[in-house]
């Protein structure tokens, strides 16, 4: 078994893998892979069988932004972590895993980040060597939205806002740091995902943006709620549900740590119902990559996760 870094050069096998892991497409996932950016934002490492790559841990290289903590906190977001069936059990995983995490510790990036589902949670929680604690479970939320009033400056578009942006405010939270620019690369540059966007604007310029998609619950119309930028979220999220309401919608859906702002932001617009069974329940977990990891990124009740965060 040999053990190298992934570029570009290893399209195709890599597409493969993913391909037969995730049971998609070749196509499609040689399209994930430039989206991405494997040359700039994404640290892999791979394990070949000779020509075959049987094994592939990969990073998303982000930044953390902190409540009185500055500059943000380089991390590594763990990603379609991926074995060939036919070679599961083999301990792979950590043994292509380690040199990923040497690699970013060598570039003294503070941690590695993951949203773990139910089977990745439980080798978090088994294997030490790992290095992955649990800081905890991300909720399923099912919204009734309230009536609202419409705003003639909010929009439902599927198209992303070419105007100039205000800026999106500090966090008050734990949470992943966007720009528009990453924004607009996560969520309307996606190979073969489709999002659709409110948009708030005042005076020509963009205020706020909600990310979601229509979905279905138990055959119902609704729409999957997966994040909102802004400074003022409150408001952004409450024309935000006057808008698809008035598109059709009375429901929707949102993961995200109990207790948390988002939760907060949307209590006088929607009735917030826990689900009490998830079918593809996420964690957050977090690998320590250095001695100084402030105490309070251990702590669920300290973060703002959105299921856009979720890739």
């Amino acid at each position: 078994m040999k053990f190298t870094p992934l570029t570009l050069d290893h399209l195709t096998p890599w597409a493969d893998l993913l391909a037969i892991a995730f049971a998609r497409q070749p196509s499609q996932m040689r399209q994930l892979l430039h989206f991405l950016q494997p040359e700039t934002n994404l640290l892999a490492w791979g394990a070949w069988d000779g020509e075959r790559l049987v094994a592939q841990y990969s990073c998303l290289l982000r930044q953390l932004t902190l409540p009185g903590h500055a500059p943000d906190l380089a991390v590594g977001l763990s990603v379609n972590m991926a074995v060939h069936p036919a070679y599961r059990g083999r301990g792979l995983v950590k043994q292509v895993a380690q040199p990923v995490y040497a690699t970013l510790a060598q570039r003294q990036v503070a941690a590695g980040v993951g949203f773990s589902n139910a089977a990745g949670v439980q080798v978090d929680k088994r294997s030490s060597g790992y290095g992955y604690q649990v800081v905890g479970p991300l909720r399923p939320y099912l919204l009734w939205l309230r009536a609202q009033p419409g705003l003639a400056d909010f929009a439902l578009t599927a198209d992303w806002p070419e105007q100039p942006f205000a800026a999106l405010g500090e966090g008050t939270a734990v949470q992943f740091a966007w720009t528009p620019a990453t924004l607009q690369h996560r969520f309307a540059s996606h190979p073969f995902r489709n999002y659709q966007f409110g948009v708030w604007r005042q005076n020509g310029v963009v205020v706020g943006v909600v990310v979601y998609r229509p979905i279905r619950l138990a055959g119902v119309p609704a729409v999957g709620l997966l994040g909102a930028y802004g400074r003022d979220q409150a408001n952004l999220l409450r024309h935000w549900a006057g808008a698809v309401q008035k598109a059709g919608y009375r429901l929707a859906h949102l993961v995200c740590p109990a207790n948390s702002a988002p939760l907060a932001l949307l209590s006088g617009t929607a009735v917030c119902l826990p689900q009490p069974i998830s079918r593809n329940p996420y964690y957050l977990t977090l690998k320590p990559l250095c001695s100084t990891l402030p105490e309070t990124v251990f702590h669920l009740e300290n973060w703002v996760c959105w299921g856009g965060d979720i890739l």
